[in-house]
């Protein structure tokens, strides 16, 4: 549980908010208050899935099976609002700790512990599946252990999610260390998916640590699809028990009843067959279709993994994504498998002790310094090569914008609490200039220009700044539609727009392009359906890219303003794009915890990079185009992740 952020709503319906209880990529867990005093957790859908009528659909239809959840042993669903601006699902709260806090802080339960454990959570998947309802996320972290006995929270929404966004993309809800092998395969799961993550939970309890944890995901995966999970430590009927809940096959999983009402009555199962490791299938992406190692005997489809809570994703071969959530942690096991490839995990992190939430980053122009910054109020410097923090400057205030001068002396920054554009001697912290942008709402994006002269910032409208005084130059009215992002063509003459059409306002969800000195309209580009997040030039200038909500990247050809390529993301937002320092290849940041690598000139997903732990926000590349360093956070543990490509 946290404070509420700035941002955050106040109240949702009759209900009052009081703090965060978590993030999902599908959206926000407050905790709440009901008019008559009653504490309640508030589930916000996130804006780009309510601007989704298959999705409000439904939502609407799986929150009516999940008010007729009843059981002792689940979280009660009490009210939703589907057709709200953002949708909004209201359960009943429940006080205490998860079993992954309990078995963290504790270790793990005894067998007597365990028993009941199961016969609990047996009781509320049975509750959960009597209602038509598959619960697809069942993890130590949704396992509340309150004083009269276990509850099941998160159950209901996961299906909505799943059936809308994801399942046309064969995209399953789960996360991948407690996920069942026909999950992580991409077929259908039937609430025999959800006794074999039972059964992982169950092993978790009991031995401290999940059957198939490891250091990586491909290796978490390989050892879901073809490992027997090691067991030997549990008592006989425990060690039974969980065994069959893990069998490889469906079909030989207990049911629910059975582990209620019969549970001593079950046997050890057989060894599972293990499918080669050398069989092929077709694995296709975003267009893009290969031969990957495969298990059989998974039909030739896509290879997907996901995750309901908080969905990210992650790519597995090529160009095959997997999809994980984070929130419970993944604790060190056996060494991993291989990566496959098409897989880079990051390369190391930069963090500092007071750094909690960093959503901007500048990477200096000569490659020696990461600057990083968010809702902690402060922005942080480190040293690339030895990863230590040089300075932190603690008088940023909400930093919502971050950019170096093409010299390296000088650090712009946005103040978006204060409505300030603020510029820092990059060596030594101290302010240089402090001015107001005379705009209600802070900049969301700044940009110098290549040679330095003038300063672009952005939100609401666009406004050029002497960096010297802070002075503005020329401002261009857009209506207040609010804007997420700038960028200078390489030789300076144009600044482009990224808008995100607030409230459908005009100019709308467009990409505006300014010249680069009085800010006189040149043109826009038109062909998001939905807010534009992100926009860069390409070294050469004959190019522009942009990033939407939509789900999509688009090239454009300078010259004729026309759209070259379009390049889809499936269920991930790219929410900041960047083109290595030759042109060749784009870099996206994803709201599915991943940077997307494309190849500029065929659009082919050539790799993914992974291991951020939560969405990315904004990227910087080294000269080289060899470092990729990125952000993103919504929880207090923010870090900057870098990889090497």
């Amino acid at each position: 549980m946290e404070p509420l952020h700035p941002g955050d709503p106040r109240q949702i319906g009759p209900y009052r908010l009081e703090a965060r209880l978590g993030a999902g990529g599908m959206g926000q867990v407050f905790l709440g208050v009901s008019p008559g005093a009653r504490r309640v957790a508030v589930k916000v859908v996130r804006a780009e899935y309510a601007e989704d009528e298959r999705f409000r659909q439904r939502f609407a239809r799986e929150v009516e099976a999940a008010r007729r959840v009843g059981g002792f042993h689940t979280a009660q669903v009490v009210d939703a609002d589907p057709a709200a601006t953002s949708p909004w699902l209201v359960t009943a709260f429940i006080p205490g700790p998860s079993l992954r806090q309990v078995v963290g802080a504790q270790g793990p339960l005894d067998a007597a512990a365990v028993r009941a454990l199961a016969a609990g959570l047996a009781e509320g998947l049975a509750a959960i599946h009597a209602c038509g309802l598959v619960h697809r996320d069942l993890k130590p972290g949704n396992v509340i252990m309150a004083a009269d006995g276990p509850r099941i929270i998160d159950f209901g929404i996961a299906r909505a999610t799943d059936a809308t966004v994801l399942t046309s993309h064969n995209v399953v809800v789960g996360t991948y260390a407690y996920m069942a092998p026909e999950q992580v395969s991409g077929a259908p799961a039937g609430p025999s998916a959800d006794v074999f993550s039972l059964g992982c939970v169950l092993a978790y309890a009991a031995l401290g640590q999940g059957p198939f944890d490891a250091t990586s995901i491909p290796a978490i995966v390989h050892r879901v699809l073809h490992e027997e999970p090691d067991l030997s430590a549990l008592p006989a009927d425990l060690r039974n028990l969980i065994a069959a809940c893990l069998a490889k096959d469906p079909a030989r999983r207990p049911t629910v009843d059975t582990l209620m009402h019969a549970p001593q009555s079950i046997v050890a199962p057989a060894p599972s067959f293990l499918p080669p490791e050398d069989a092929t299938f077709a694995h296709a992406t975003m267009g893009v279709t290969r031969s990957v190692p495969a298990p059989a005997p998974v039909r030739r489809r896509a290879l997907l993994i996901g995750a309901g809570a908080a969905v990210a994703a992650l790519a597995v071969g090529v160009p095959a994504a997997v999809l994980l959530t984070g929130d419970d942690g993944e604790p060190a096991a056996p060494p991993p498998a291989p990566n496959p490839t098409g897989l880079i995990s990051a390369s190391g992190s930069l963090t500092a002790t007071d750094v909690k939430n960093l959503s901007e980053i500048a990477l200096s122009p000569d490659d020696r310094t990461v600057a990083a910054g968010g809702l902690d109020e402060m922005i942080t410097l480190w040293d690339v090569a030895s990863r230590r923090v040089l300075r932190t400057i603690k008088r940023a205030g909400w930093v919502s914008a971050l950019a170096f001068s093409p010299d390296g002396a000088s650090l712009a920054s946005s103040a978006s609490n204060a409505g300030s554009l603020l510029i820092w001697d990059a060596a030594t912290g101290a302010i240089k200039v402090n001015a107001r942008t005379g705009d209600q709402f802070g900049l969301n994006a700044v940009a110098y220009s290549p040679d330095g002269s003038v300063i672009a910032g952005v939100n609401p409208g666009a406004h050029l700044f002497d960096p010297g005084t802070g002075r503005t130059i020329a401002s261009a009215d857009l209506g207040n539609s609010g804007v997420n992002a700038v960028a200078f063509s390489p030789d300076g003459a144009l600044v482009a727009v990224a808008v995100d059409g607030y409230y459908n306002k005009p100019p709308g969800n467009t990409v505006q392009l300014f010249d680069g000195r009085r800010l006189r309209k040149v043109h826009q580009l038109i062909g998001h359906s939905a807010n534009v997040t992100g926009v860069t030039f390409s070294p050469d200038g004959k190019l522009l890219v942009s990033s939407a909500a939509d789900s999509t990247v688009r090239i454009w050809d300078t010259n004729t303003y026309r759209t070259k390529r379009i390049l889809k993301t499936e269920a991930a937002t790219v929410r900041d794009v960047k083109f290595s320092p030759d042109g060749k290849t784009l870099f996206g940041a994803c709201s599915d915890r991943t940077v997307r690598v494309w190849d500029t000139a065929t659009g082919a997903l050539s790799v993914t990079l992974v291991g951020h732990a939560q969405a990315v926000d904004r990227i910087a590349l080294t000269r080289d185009g060899r470092t990729v360093a990125g952000v993103g956070t919504t929880k207090p543990d923010g870090s900057v992740t870098l990889w090497k490509v």
